[in-house]
Order: structure tokens, then sequence, then C-alpha cells
């Protein structure tokens, strides 16, 4: 997983020593999210001709001999790597996926990659603004010329120690084995998911998607969402408010509409009718699911577009 850097959170200080201070804590913090699966500092491309203060770039910090010196290494080692703007590129899969990241009507590249991945922002600890675990931004994601979805999203993010240690259970739910692709995703789906009961028809639906498509990204965060509720089930009904994502049920029109695409066979040989989804993006991507509350596990009847 990566580290991303918020831009939006570059501001000038009022003295250098203020601005060393905040390279020091983001810097820190990054050690310490390295430590919890987090591998690799995200940038932007310009970054090193951003002001941290009146006539001090992140260029001028970079060779300050008065700045920590373990820290500017440090920092040095990711400000040739490929930047976010790179790696937004390269996820719009040569056109066919574009996408767009608001944060109060300012474009939000570090936020929009750590929605894209599932992964974490951090932002300088230089405003109140940035003072939260979640930080909510505006997606639209252009699959064609007229298949256009827009969403809120909610960025996992930190500026302080203590929001990792508020995200323990979600780094924790996100730093898995590694998974390259939907058809070892199908062919270890019971050790991955012990919890979960897959109908057959998923396979076809994931076995295409690898770790280079965002939206294969977001099933396994929604999947792993699932599996880590369905281990945790103490109480009787299902509770939808204890899953970290939007999660919600069919509308009765939506239901009797669809009731034909709605219905998949499970493995045990019966008809169900799905009505409670998720979501994942790119696109209006559903996950459907039936939560059986007797066995205290979760059929997974569809991954793929939203039926319509």
């Amino acid at each position: 997983m990566d580290f991303f850097f918020n831009e939006l959170s570059v501001k000038q200080a009022g003295h250098p020593e203020i601005a060393k201070k905040w390279m020091s804590d983001i810097l820190q913090l990054y050690k310490a999210a390295y430590l919890k699966g987090f591998k690799r500092l995200r940038t932007p491309q310009n970054i090193l001709s951003d002001f941290l203060a009146p006539n001090y770039t992140f260029s001028n910090w970079l060779n300050d001999p008065l700045a920590d010196k373990e820290l500017r290494s440090l920092f040095r080692t990711f400000v040739n790597h490929p930047f976010i703007e790179d790696i937004l590129e390269q996820k719009s899969d040569e056109g066919k996926q574009l996408f767009e990241f608001t944060y109060n009507d300012r474009i939000a590249r570090g936020l929009g990659a750590a929605c894209l991945f599932g992964s974490l922002a951090a932002s300088f600890d230089n405003s109140p603004e940035w003072d939260k675990t979640s930080i909510s931004i505006r997606a639209v994601y252009f699959s064609d010329k007229t298949d256009i979805t827009e969403e809120n999203e909610d960025v996992k993010h930190c500026c302080k120690m203590i929001h990792l240690e508020f995200l323990k259970k979600w780094i924790e739910s996100v730093s898995r084995p590694p998974i390259p692709d939907g058809k070892i995703l199908w062919l270890r789906k019971r050790a991955f998911f012990p919890n979960l009961v897959f109908c057959k028809n998923v396979e076809a639906q994931i076995s295409s998607l690898h770790e280079n498509h965002p939206e294969f990204i977001q099933i396994k965060k929604r999947l792993f969402e699932l599996e880590t509720y369905c281990s945790e089930w103490e109480t009787a009904s299902f509770r939808e408010e204890n899953i970290p994502s939007k999660i919600s049920p069919e509308s009765e029109s939506r239901l009797n509409q669809f009731k034909t695409q709605l219905t998949f066979i499970c493995p045990d040989g019966i008809n169900r009718l799905f009505s409670w989804h998720s979501r994942f993006t790119p696109g209006a991507g559903r996950i459907y699911f039936y939560p059986d509350e007797d066995k205290k596990k979760i059929y997974v009847g569809y991954i793929g577009k939203k039926i319509d």
C-alpha cells in the first residue's frame, strides 16, 4: 500500500522553523505508517518548488544543513519515484476510465489517489481542517462519453500519530496478504474469506480483474469488510451500521422491477433474492450480498456494474 501526501495541506508557515517541524512530523508519521504496511510515500510532481515559508521551498528544506539529515535523506528517496499524477494517469487505463477528485472545489490529487486505491492520505498538521481521520471528497468517474458517475467518497486520513492508532482496525483490515487478480481470489476464496459464500456466477465476473484495475482494489476492500463483519457477528440480526462502507438494500420498486436479475442460485441450491449491496468505483459498481442471520454467513451473489 502507498501513503499519499495531500498537497492541499501545503501552505506557507510564518518561519522556516515551523515548516521544518511540519516536515519532521509528517515524515515521522510516514515512518510509523511504514511499519504498518504503507511502504511507499507518494508526492506530487512539482512539490520541490512549493513554498513552505517565505523564500523557503521544499527544495530549500531538502538542502538545509540545519534540517534533520536522516529525514531529508528519507524524503529524497521518494521525490524521484512515480508521482501521484503519474499513478493517476496510469490508472486511467489509457483513457478508458477517467476520474476527477475535488475537495471544496479544488482538485485533490493526493486525496483522490488514496480514495482510488483504498489507501491512506496524510497532511501537514498545520490546520484544524486536516485534524481528522476521514475526509470527504467529490469523485467524478467517466467510463465513456455517456457513463458519468458522481459520488461523495470518504478517504482515510491522518496528520497525527494518534490518528494511526484510531485507524488501527481499518489498517489491519487493509493490510492483508496480496491478492494479485480475480482468478487467485476465486481459487483461494475460502482462505481469504472463510465466512463468505460465493455464488458460482461470481467467478466469471471477477476472473478478468487484476491489481492494476482500481475497481479490483475497491472490490477486495469491500469483501474484507464483509468478512470482518461476519467474523465479529454477535447479534441475532444483521446490523448494517457495523459495515464501514455505505451499504443499502434495494428499493421495493427496484426489487420488483429487477427480481429476475437479482435472484441468484447459491451453492446450497437455493435461489435467493439479493437486495443488500455495497458500492465500488470507478463507475457504478455493485456487490450484491445476502446475510444469513442463522448461520452468520454472507452470500455474495454478484460483483459488477449496477443492474439496470
